[in-house]
């Protein structure tokens, strides 16, 4: 059978190309080629979920402070969603006690709920708080605010 000369040279590149892509591809790996998984969590995570509630913010008007459980020795709390009644009078609270403060405001005026990602950390011993400005005593509002993490050991 006769091959034009232009095709045996499309013949010969296609035929070169096909044993690279068949050496490239080889299905086990030189020991060059291996790779160890890494483990994306290296560190031992427990799950966190705590609320705590004022049933009537007129009670401690016009700053009303949620204590959550202190943070166990050991271990470092890192706070990674947060939800919150608020009622229709307060804009905003604020995560206090690690030296720190972060504002959690409502995604618009009238709303009475507010959940947002977040993350703040709180080392052993620290005590995680919700504070709150209530500048209407006369609106009887229950706050209840709701932290979601998990708790890793701290170094």
């Amino acid at each position: 059978m006769y091959v034009p000369t232009v095709g045996r040279k499309v013949c010969a590149m296609l035929g070169a190309l096909a044993t690279q892509v068949l050496c490239l591809s080889s299905p086990t790996p030189s020991a060059a080629q291996q790779v160890t998984p890494v483990n994306p969590a290296p560190l031992s995570r427990h799950p966190y979920q705590a609320t705590e509630d004022i049933a009537d913010s007129a009670t401690c008007a016009p700053q009303c402070v949620l204590d959550f459980p202190q943070v166990p020795n050991a271990k470092r709390l890192v706070i990674t969603n947060v939800s919150a009644q608020l009622g229709t009078s307060i804009d905003s609270f604020v995560i206090e006690g690690n030296g720190g403060a972060f504002f959690v405001p409502k995604p618009y005026p009238t709303a009475g709920v507010l959940a947002a990602p977040v993350t703040v950390y709180f080392e052993p011993g620290s005590i995680p708080t919700a504070r709150f400005f209530v500048q209407d005593a006369t609106q009887h509002t229950s706050l209840i605010v709701t932290f979601v993490g998990f708790l890793i050991p701290s170094q």
